[in-house]
This record gives structure tokens, C-alpha cells and sequence, in this order.
């Protein structure tokens, strides 16, 4: 999360997928959700609009699933962030503001 929140979102991208490897069921999902929003904003800050609204989709399509809170995680919320990052909403950086103790969440 700290990285996330500190706009390295390739290093966040890198940490989530290396936990993600060894994960299951819904701990998965959730890694899987985090690292495409990660690369969407990664698209999103190049320019790549299409690109990004694709991958926030796609991370919309891994967290539909989970239950509203999951690993610690207010999926509900991140949800409708994703929702309106995809929207091209939420000039500036994005946050991750919950408690998020998911591995390689803070590498």
C-alpha cells in the first residue's frame, strides 16, 4: 500500500504479483484486483486512457466477488475508487486508505 499510495505503482505492481504467486481464493482475487490497478494507473499516467480503462475493468471484474471486506480491505470502497479512476475521475494520486495487510503490501 505504501508504495501504491506513493505513485510507484510499478514497484507496487511487482510486490502484490510476487505475493499473489503463492496465494488462493479470495487473498488472490484481492492481490489480483490491486496489481490492475496498479498498471491502470500506470496506462493512466502515460496518457493511455484506453488502456487504462481496461485494466481498472479488469480489476473490477477479479474484486466482484469478494465479499465487502476481505484481508482487511473495504472492497466496497475500492471498488467504487476503481469505478471512478476508470471514469478518469480522481485527478492526482490515488490512495489506498485502509488497513491493508495483504503480503508484499508494503514493500
Amino acid at each position: 500500500m505504501t508504495l501504491f499510495n506513493a505513485g510507484a505503482f510499478h514497484a507496487a505492481h511487482e510486490a502484490w504479483e510476487e505475493a499473489w504467486r503463492h496465494e488462493q481464493g479470495p487473498r488472490r482475487l484481492l492481490l489480483q484486483g490491486l496489481i490492475l490497478a496498479a498498471a491502470g494507473w500506470l496506462k493512466r499516467d502515460v496518457g493511455n486512457t484506453r488502456g487504462a480503462w481496461t485494466l481498472f475493468s479488469r480489476a473490477l471484474e477479479r474484486l466482484e466477488s469478494l465479499a465487502p471486506l476481505c484481508e482487511g480491505v473495504d472492497v466496497d470502497r475500492l471498488r467504487r475508487d476503481i469505478t471512478r479512476w476508470r471514469a478518469g475521475e480522481g485527478a492526482g494520486r490515488p490512495l489506498l486508505v485502509w488497513p491493508l495487510d495483504v503480503p508484499g503490501g508494503e514493500r
